[in-house]
Order: C-alpha cells, then structure tokens, then sequence
C-alpha cells in the first residue's frame, strides 16, 4: 500500500450485524472492501487465489468466524499488510479471550482503524485509546489559505494563559511553520520538549523526527497542561489525510481522533466560502472522535458582513458544530501584532479583535 492510497479492507466476521456494521461504515469513508469472507476455508481460497490483494490489504476478523484458530491466523496474517481482530456478542472462543467488541458506533471503529492504518506493527488485539487526561485538547485547522488559523491558534493559547490556565501551543503546520516566526522564537523545533515563552504558556514544533513520538509526547503534555493548541494547518482533503501514511498528517489524524475539539476557521469571500464548504462536505462523509466547531474570520462592517454571517450559519450547521463564532476583520491589530512580533494582549488589548479571541478562550 502506498502512501496516499486509501487502505484495501478485507473483512472475516461471521456475525452479519456486525460484519455489515464494519464494512458499510468503513465503505462509507471511501475505503474498498473487496472481500467478504463467512469462514476460514473461503478467506483461504481468496488469499491464495489474490496473493497481491491480500499483501495490501487490513484484514478485519472476529473470532466467531468458522474455522478460524491461532494457528491459522499466524499462518496467514504474514500475508496481509496488517490485521485486526474483534470479539463479537456471538464469539465462545478461549483462543480469542483478549480481544475487544467491536465498537458500538462509527466514530469509534474509523479511529481504531485509522489507528491500525498509522501503526503496521501493531497486530491482533483491538484497543480504543480513549486516554484520560487533564488538558483539553483543541486542533486549530484552516479551510483553505489566509484564514487567520495561525494567529487565532496563537493568541487563543495566550488568552488561555492569560488566565493563569497552563497552557501548550504546538506548532503542527508541517507545510509552513510560522508561529516561532511571528513571535521571534528560535530554535524551538531542536529543543526536543517545549519551550516556556510566557507565564504559563509553553511552545513545541512538531518535526519529521519528532513525529514518531507523537503519542508519548500528548501523553506527557494531556497530564501537565490545562490546554494544549494544536495549530494544523489547512484541512482541505481531510479524508485523505485521515488515512495515508505521510508523516505531514499524522498531528491531523491524531487531534481527529484524540482531540476534544476540531475548530476549523474560514474566510468570507468566494474562495473562502467554497473551501469551507468543500471541508464541510468531507466531514459529513467523514467520521471523527473530536468534536467540531467554526470560526468565520476577517467578517465585514456592516450588512455586507451580516450577509457573510447569515452564509457561514447556514452552511455549518448541517454538521452540528459545538459553536460557531465569527471574528470581525480588523487589520490595524494584525499588523501592530506583527510588526512587534508579539500577540495581541500585548500590542493593543482594547482592540476588537483581541477582545473577539477573549471571548473565544472564555467559551472553551
């Protein structure tokens, strides 16, 4: 399986719910199942009659399916690129003790895939890394170029701070980094933990190198911090990037499915109104743990900028945001903020646009 193809599914349950359950769900995320077996003796057939389908594949199976014994399955499993097993309601299999239910809902099963589909080593037994931890975890994604995802990120996370509430602002915007930049950090991404760069406010890179470790390092970050910012970048082809294997989108997967809160931020002129309704369009075919909210930046006086509101409500809500702000333009702030390399509560407090983000950091 190459690195952008979408993953090849070949499923082994012989419960029909939950076998229909998995592949329509996995199906309805654009991924081909292109096998279906109901015993060992017919997925045998297959895998040697396909022996190249098989060596791309994920193949899903429980332990209910007829036939099926450890012995087999070690047998076989080195003929798939990976394998995953469930224990269903109808499984009375001690060989099989240790594995999980199939998850009850979808949200659950993508993620848990999703997770295979990152990790080739891991094997057999089915886990639901739903961790407990003290931060709240929010992704800042951009629906298109030039929303403003980066400053918002940004001065969200000092707002935060602001009171007193430790936060982690992560620069995950492996295209183009701009955050250590805007304030005139240097060397964050080869310090290899966070950086403190302002009472109670902490900032770390994500690196090719790093990457690997993304999981230790939300661990250790979920149990220090009241909040942890992850500015990821744009969001366009989502469903994509929820799948492949590239290490650009491994920040992505992990806040979709980890994360408490997706906040996506668009602009309201023509182009920005059509990528926001292109991403809308992908996640209501796509199924993600976090959930989402929007934001419409750079909004304009007046009844131009109520007709550019009345737009975003109309076309988010098809998705059931948690919230849905607007943020007016106000380009003096901005350009004050960047001049002095700082964020907004430094430059100007009073301005608009530092207040907005206030209120934003209030509500979460």
């Amino acid at each position: 399986m190459s690195e952008l193809e979408m993953p090849i599914v070949i499923t082994a349950v012989a419960h029909a719910e939950a076998e229909g359950f998995i592949a329509s769900t996995l199906f309805a995320q654009g991924w081909s199942v292109v096998f279906r077996a109901i015993d060992w003796q017919s997925l045998d057939h297959f895998v040697e009659a396909n022996p190249t389908v098989a060596k791309t594949a994920l193949l899903i199976y429980a332990s209910d399916l007829p036939g099926i014994s450890l012995k087999e399955l070690h047998r076989v499993s080195e003929k798939f690129r990976q394998t995953i097993g469930f224990a269903t309601n109808r499984t009375n299999n001690a060989e099989f003790a240790d594995l999980t239910q199939v998850p009850d809902n979808a949200g659950d099963l993508v993620s848990l895939v999703r997770g295979f589909v990152r990790a080739p080593l891991l094997r057999t037994s089915a886990q639901l890394p739903r961790p407990t931890r003290r931060a709240r975890v929010i992704a800042v994604g951009s629906a298109g170029s030039h929303t403003g995802a980066t400053l918002i990120a940004m001065n969200l996370a000092m707002e935060l701070s602001n009171t007193d509430k430790s936060t982690l602002l992560i620069e995950a915007n492996f295209r183009a980094p701009s955050i250590s930049a805007l304030l005139s950090m240097r060397n964050i991404a080869n310090d290899g933990s966070w950086k403190n760069v302002a009472p109670h406010l902490a900032l770390y890179e994500v690196t090719q190198d790093q990457v690997m470790d993304i999981d230790e390092l939300m661990s250790k970050a979920g149990n220090e911090f009241d909040y942890v910012i992850v500015d990821i970048g744009s969001i366009s082809g989502l469903s994509n990037r929820l799948t492949d294997r590239r290490w650009t989108s491994t920040m992505t997967t992990w806040c979709c499915d980890l994360g408490d809160e997706l906040m996506i931020i668009a602009r309201p002129d023509y182009l920005g109104v059509l990528r926001l309704n292109q991403v809308i369009e992908l996640l209501a075919q796509t199924s993600i743990r976090a959930g989402i909210s929007f934001v419409l930046n750079l909004k304009s006086a007046g009844k131009r900028g109520e007709a550019e509101q009345t737009r975003f409500l109309n076309a988010t809500t098809a998705v059931k945001p948690l919230r849905v702000r607007t943020i007016s333009k106000d380009s003096r702030a901005v350009m004050a903020a960047e001049d002095e390399r700082a964020t907004l509560i430094e430059t100007n407090e009073r301005s608009n646009l530092r207040k907005s983000i206030a209120e934003l950091a209030g509500e979460i």
